[in-house]
C-alpha cells in the first residue's frame, strides 16, 4: 500500500498512488478517505480558512543525503502491475539515494533515460502524479467549495544536479532566495535557471504562481532575491 523504492525499501508516510481508486482502507478508497479528512479539516478550521495554511508531505524516508539523486518510489505491488513495469521490471541502474547521476547508467549524460523505454518509463512516472494530484484536488475543490479557500500545491525546490543532462529523478521547486553563486560547484546546483524555468512553464500555461525561500534567510541578499 505504500511507497517502495526498487530495493524494497517502504516508506509508510503516505498511502502510494497507485491505491488511489482502490478499496483498501476497510472497504473504501484513500481519496474517500482524503475526502473525510478535508471535510473535517473545514469544519474545524472554519473561521481560519482565509488565511494562510500549508499541509505538506514529508520528501524523503531519511536515507537521502545532499547533493544525492534519490530514487524512484514505483515498486509497491499496484504500481508494479502498471503498463510501464510489465516485463520490464522499471529500472535497474538508476543508481541509489547517495549517488551522482553519472554514477548511474539511467541519469548519466547520454544514459538509458535517453533511449525509447528511458523516455516511456519517465513520461509514465512523472504523469502519475499529476493525475493523482487531479484526483485529490477534485475531491479538494467539491470539499472547501463556498469556503472562499484558495487550494493550490507545493513543491520542493530540487536545484542540485540541475546542470546535467536529466535532472536527476523528480523536477520540484520552492527556492526562491538562493543565487547560484552559493551553491556548492560539485553538485551543479542551479536554483537560478529552475526559478526562471517554472516561472516560464507558469507564464506559458496561464496559471498562477505562488513561491517561498526554503531556508531561513536573515539577511538582505536573500530578501532581493525573492523581490528580483
Amino acid at each position: 500500500l505504500i511507497y517502495t523504492d526498487r530495493s524494497g525499501q517502504r516508506n509508510p508516510e503516505y498511502i502510494s498512488l497507485g491505491c488511489d481508486s482502490l478499496p483498501v482502507l476497510r472497504g473504501r478508497t484513500p481519496i474517500q478517505v482524503y475526502t473525510d479528512y478535508m471535510r473535517s479539516f473545514r469544519e474545524r478550521f472554519r473561521d481560519y480558512l482565509r488565511r494562510v495554511i500549508v499541509l505538506r508531505y514529508p520528501e524523503s524516508n531519511g536515507t537521502w543525503k545532499f547533493p544525492g539523486i534519490r530514487e524512484f518510489q514505483c515498486y509497491d505491488k499496484r504500481q508494479k502491475q502498471s503498463g510501464n513495469m510489465t516485463g520490464k521490471g522499471g529500472t535497474h541502474d538508476s543508481g541509489h539515494y547517495k549517488q551522482f547521476p553519472e554514477e548511474t547508467g539511467f541519469l548519466r549524460r547520454d544514459g538509458a533515460w535517453n533511449t525509447k523505454y528511458g523516455q516511456f518509463f519517465l513520461e509514465w512516472y512523472s504523469g502519475k502524479l499529476p493525475e493523482h494530484g487531479d484526483r485529490i484536488l477534485t475531491a479538494a475543490k467539491a470539499t472547501f467549495r463556498g469556503t472562499e479557500t484558495k487550494l493550490s500545491g507545493k513543491v520542493a525546490g530540487i536545484h542540485w544536479h540541475y546542470r546535467t543532462s536529466k535532472h536527476g529523478i523528480v523536477f520540484n521547486f520552492a527556492c526562491m532566495e538562493m543565487k547560484d553563486g552559493e551553491q556548492p560547484a560539485y553538485a551543479n546546483c542551479s536554483p537560478g535557471g529552475l526559478v526562471r524555468q517554472v516561472k516560464m512553464a507558469t507564464k506559458t500555461a496561464q496559471g498562477e504562481l505562488t513561491v517561498e525561500n526554503a531556508l531561513e534567510r536573515y539577511d538582505a541578499g536573500g530578501y532581493a532575491q525573492v523581490l528580483e
